[in-house]
């Protein structure tokens, strides 16, 4: 039989039936509706997260942590020489204390390059760090975190720009002025945790007031280019003090970028029960149909129809709903994604409908719907002639 005769005995058998058909393309509409607007947001809030956690940690720096004996200038120059990187930056962290109106106060002095401060601060640049002041340290001229200028409990400012701090650095003070207050901020790109307020210092003047000797906490490392990075990255480990901890931001963002789309595979599940929904309607429809169509499907078969024939008919039937339904729901995805906004973790989302978004979204409906409908068909298809023509 010819494939025109089989798309007009199932349209045929459509038209009888249209109540229930228009049920079930309504029921796919909405499936592929909902599992596209899924997996769009999840497109697109992994797009816009990795490009932020990229700028924000710098994808192409490798970070180095010293051993008990921390890093040198040795160590950083031994970093620069290595083909493919542009630039080593060392990081000094220390523990004091500060004296202020509330008392004495447990404080992390930091010495950070400022070509780098904003990457340490897991910022694209100073000015999304800076509540006000200056956005960068000089001098005895020191930024300084939001839990040391504001007080946590009562949310009072305790400091302004120019306020005065004596900082106790083994049993020696040092005096500073706050030339910037910080905004508050989780933690930096290489793990420090902004719960323990910090000042932010000039190297140079905190290995002069401060430490007499140049020995890093840590140390960023940027590369030239991205594909380089692995390659740049054994080398430092090659070259790294014994007991150095060598990490890589790009290894990283690729953590980021599974446990996102995890998330967008688990939200993307939950809108796929609207496809089981519709399956068990199209079972139900389909099971309903041969019970009703025995005596048909007998005459079928006694005028030359095979069982595949008819089994292909029933599963046709579930397949030009689903089509109908798919064409309905992807046009009405492309309008939505066109003017749907959503704002969810201080990001803009717009649904995005990639290839790969339209791909799942579209065959997965379909074999569903076509598996759905295929397992009654095979009761259809298995029937005797004879005993279908004596039903009644």
């Amino acid at each position: 039989m010819r494939g025109a005769d089989y798309l007009y005995l199932a349209a045929t058998s459509l038209l009888e039936k249209r109540g229930r058909a228009i049920g079930a393309v309504l029921g796919v509409t909405v499936a592929v509706v909902a599992l596209s607007m899924a997996l769009g947001i999840g497109e697109s809030f992994q797009q816009a997260f990795v490009e932020q956690l990229r700028r924000t940690i710098a994808a192409n720096s490798i970070i180095v942590f010293g051993g008990a004996a921390g890093l040198t200038d040795v160590d950083i120059a031994y970093y620069r020489s290595i083909p493919g990187v542009r630039g080593a930056y060392g990081i000094s962290i220390t523990q004091g204390t500060v004296y202020t109106e509330s008392g004495e106060q447990v404080v992390q002095l930091v010495a950070v390059d400022l070509a780098v401060l904003p990457e340490y601060l897991g910022v694209s640049d100073m000015s999304k760090a800076l509540e006000e002041g200056e956005p960068e340290p000089r001098g005895l001229g020191a930024l300084v975190s939001y839990n040391l200028w504001r007080d946590p409990s009562t949310g009072r400012k305790t400091l302004d720009v120019g306020s005065t701090l004596t900082v106790r650095i083994r049993g020696k003070s040092v005096q500073l002025f706050a030339i910037g207050l910080l905004k508050q901020t989780g933690s930096s790109m290489i793990g420090h945790d902004f719960s323990t307020p910090t000042v932010f210092v000039d190297p140079e003047a905190y290995y002069t007031y401060v430490s007499s000797t140049r020995s890093y906490t840590a140390a960023i490392i940027l590369v030239e280019d991205l594909s380089h990075l692995d390659l740049v990255t054994e080398e430092v480990k090659a070259l790294s003090p014994y007991g150095s901890r060598v990490i890589s931001a790009a290894a990283m963002v690729s953590q980021f970028v599974s446990m996102v789309g995890a998330l967008q595979l688990f939200i993307a599940l939950i809108s796929a029960v609207g496809i089981g929904v519709t399956a068990l309607w199209i079972f139900d429809s389909t099971a309903i149909s041969v019970v009703q169509r025995t005596r048909e499907i007998g005459i079928l078969k006694a005028i030359g129809f095979t069982g595949s024939d008819v089994l292909t008919l029933f599963v046709l039937e579930s397949a030009v709903l689903s089509l109908i339904g798919i064409a309905a729901g992807s046009l009405l995805s492309f309008i939505l994604s066109l003017h749907a906004r959503i704002s969810a973790f201080g990001f803009e989302l717009r649904p995005l409908l990639t290839p790969h978004v339209l791909l799942v979204s579209t065959l997965l409906p379909l074999f569903a719907n076509a598996l759905a409908a295929y397992i009654p068909a095979r009761r259809a298809a298995a029937l005797h002639p004879v005993e279908a023509l004596r039903y009644e």
